[in-house]
């Protein structure tokens, strides 16, 4: 499986003072006149505005405005600085940059290993974005990223439901991304191999790590006009090593959010049978965290933390599981519906079908009594009704404890 290593401004930023330079103003950057902070955006002028996640996170008027400055400036071909208050802990200006970044999946130009150099002084805040490209590069890269969302849009199927957009989503990005195992040993000493992190590595260059992911997904539920969010945390390391720093999405489908993890779903073609790119599709989050672990909220910050999380949803529902949609979930073994899902997946030439366990069962004595009996009766009654194609006793079975699955893998004659 393929699992990903993730570095932020936090992890790797080493901001640097700015020397003496004319200050531009945080919304009229051609100004070269002195800001008063007294003119500064108020909390109800910036909250209309701004009606993203990761803005409502921010817990002071002071990171609102850094906000906001992010923002006067990101839009541009050209790095530029504005100027905004002191906040009372500078470590929290990449907090304020990483909820910006959350906010805006599109924006991609951002340096990540020094994004911003600051300087602070009695009671203002100096920042400058570094942008690792400007002007005509800038501008036709921007115009490659809004091609490529512009044509998977078209190509997403048409008065498809939220559910079938977001799956769609899924698949598109799986197919044109690979995960950058390059990358991924760059990163164990704190370097950047170039746009792995963003939505326009995954999406135009097609070679990502987790973050890069999540933002391409982000960014292509959104234009689909599916609700999607990112979550902080942690998951399993490479090669069996502890938890290593990670980043997954959540999307909300009829008024209910799960939790999706696209970088975990991507296995390489050669190692997947049946549908282990669903695995982490639209889990709860007592699924997703049986192997993630959640970074806290922000408004429990603490200095020891690297992570936060603007906004974690509950994930409790099960109706847009993928395998509860697209298989068959086991309460009794005897029912008719699951030897008929058998008989049909052998009519249409399918190379698999998936059970899912319910809970009120043993997986152990469930995936057992198809062993010995169960499958044998479904694939003999497929081949009974169907004559053919003609199922072969070559059909397996692959149990998946940790996710309550049995896939059984049809072979023919």
């Amino acid at each position: 499986m393929k699992k990903a290593f993730i570095i932020t401004a936090a992890a790797l930023t080493a901001a640097a003072l700015l020397g003496s330079c004319s200050l531009t103003g945080l919304f009229d950057n051609n100004s070269n006149s002195d800001i008063e902070l007294s003119n500064l955006p108020g909390s109800e002028e910036l909250t209309v505005k701004y009606n993203g996640y990761g803005f409502a996170a921010l817990t002071s008027l002071a990171e609102k405005r850094l906000y906001a400055g992010f923002d006067s400036v990101v839009g541009g071909l050209q790095s530029e600085e504005f100027v905004t208050e002191s906040l009372d802990n500078p470590d929290r200006i990449s907090d304020v940059l990483e909820f910006y970044k959350d906010d805006h999946p599109d924006v991609f130009w951002i340096d990540e290993t020094e994004p911003y150099y600051y300087s602070d002084s009695n009671g203002v805040l100096t920042v400058r974005l570094h942008f690792k490209l400007q002007g005509d590069k800038l501008a036709e890269a921007k115009g490659r990223l809004e091609a490529t969302l512009q044509s998977a849009a078209a190509d997403a199927p048409k008065d498809a439901t939220p559910y079938e957009k977001e799956l769609y989503a899924h698949d598109y990005l799986i197919s044109v991304c690979d995960y950058d195992e390059e990358a991924v040993e760059l990163h164990k000493d704190d370097a950047v191999r170039a746009n792995e992190q963003n939505a326009y590595g995954a999406l135009v260059e097609g070679r990502a790590v987790c973050e890069g992911y999540t933002r391409a997904f982000q960014l292509l539920c959104s234009r689909l006009e599916v609700p999607c969010w990112v979550i902080q945390g942690q998951a399993e390391g490479f090669d069996g090593e502890g938890n290593t720093n990670h980043i997954w999405n959540c999307v909300m489908l009829d008024g209910e959010w799960y939790q999706v993890d696209v970088t975990w779903d991507d296995y390489d073609s050669t190692e997947t049978i049946g549908d282990e790119q669903y695995f982490y599709f639209n889990l709860t989050t007592e699924q997703m965290t049986k192997d993630h672990v959640i970074a806290p909220s922000y408004s429990e910050y603490t200095t020891s933390d690297v992570w936060y999380n603007g906004f974690v949803p509950e994930c409790s529902s099960t109706t847009y599981y993928y395998f509860n949609r697209n298989g068959r979930v086991i309460t009794d073994l005897e029912e008719y519906a699951l030897s008929a899902y058998v008989t049909e997946a052998a009519a249409n030439n399918r190379d698999h079908c998936v059970f899912v366990v319910d809970e009120s069962r043993d997986f152990e004595d469930t995936y057992e009594s198809i062993v010995q009996e169960y499958a044998y009766r479904w694939i003999t009654q497929a081949n009974e009704i169907n004559g053919y194609p003609t199922l072969s006793n070559d059909c397996k079975l692959s149990p998946y404890e940790d996710r309550r699955l049995i896939t059984l893998l049809l072979a023919y004659n």
